[in-house]
């Protein structure tokens, strides 16, 4: 309520979820147990109050905008409650919501995040990990958009994690595969369900920092040129050590600096698989072996 207050905004706009949640907790301490069920209908407060401000904010300023939430959008999902996946039935219900009602009358949509409606239970479901960015990319696919821009605090994906290495730098240009093995490997930027939609669509996505707009990002498509591909990123398993290495025409050199340097490092893969000079390299005990 402080945050409406400091924007200037009706109470109202959320007052009634406020309630409607006191209760809901009231029952979860009375019965002393919380179902999934209720897990994910009690976290979706957060993002259906949240969007309304954010809503309420933007025509404030005239900029009109328009509040929905996922489960009524059209974001259909299955009863895997905490880690719903999205249905195909979504994408048409969203663009036939969304184009009608842009057609009808004009505003920019504010949609709640990581949300949706079982298909069989009728009730809220959420995500799971990446569950935002799936909303966007979700949305996206369905209104064959052609960009799709997902805002974080990094300047995109960077080429180490920056609380380890302070100079790393952005990425620029990365496949889905390669974003998919980086997440893999303990990259946190992107979750590679997330990016599934964009990936079907063909749709580039474009990974933007929140703080600084003006960086350029890094862009993900289906391929890119892998002709001038060199060393790209690196992500680190402590336990157990392992590195994983994206590069090309780095051959034998690399290798051997990782294990002179790194010697905690026992283990790590390096190399694109669909470049021709690519290669997997394992360190073991008995020294480096080539695949």
């Amino acid at each position: 309520l402080r945050t409406i207050d400091e924007l200037g905004l009706d109470s109202s706009i959320v007052s009634g979820f406020l309630d409607e949640l006191e209760q809901l907790l009231k029952g979860v301490a009375l019965m002393k147990e919380l179902t999934l069920r209720t897990r994910d209908y009690l976290v979706s407060f957060g993002e259906c109050m949240s969007t309304r401000i954010f809503s309420a904010y933007l025509n404030k300023l005239g900029k009109k905008a328009r509040q929905y939430d996922a489960f009524d959008l059209g974001f259909i999902t299955t009863d895997d409650f905490t880690n719903a996946d999205i249905l195909e039935a979504t994408y048409p219900a969203v663009a036939k919501r969304l184009h009608g009602d842009w057609i009808d009358d004009p505003a920019i949509p504010i949609v709640t995040g990581f949300l949706g409606k079982g298909w069989k239970s009728c009730a809220v479901t959420t995500l799971g990990r990446g569950g935002s960015d799936l909303t966007a990319t979700t949305i996206g696919k369905a209104l064959g958009l052609r960009e799709i821009q997902v805002w974080k605090d990094v300047d995109g994906v960077l080429t180490c994690d920056p609380n380890i290495y302070a100079n790393a730098v952005p990425v620029p240009y990365l496949t889905f595969d390669e974003a998919a093995e980086l997440a893999y490997f303990g990259a946190q930027v992107l979750h590679p369900q997330s990016m599934r939609p964009a990936r079907e669509g063909g749709i580039p996505v474009r990974v933007k920092n929140s703080y600084n707009r003006h960086a350029p990002g890094t862009v993900i498509t289906k391929t890119r040129d892998m002709r001038k591909v060199c060393y790209m990123t690196v992500s680190v398993y402590f336990d157990p050590s392992m590195c994983n290495c994206y590069r090309s025409l780095i051959g034998h050199y690399f290798a051997e600096h990782i294990n002179q340097h790194c010697p905690e490092i026992k283990y790590y893969h390096a190399g694109y698989s669909e470049h021709k000079d690519a290669r997997t390299v394992w360190l073991s005990s008995k020294g480096l072996l080539y695949i």
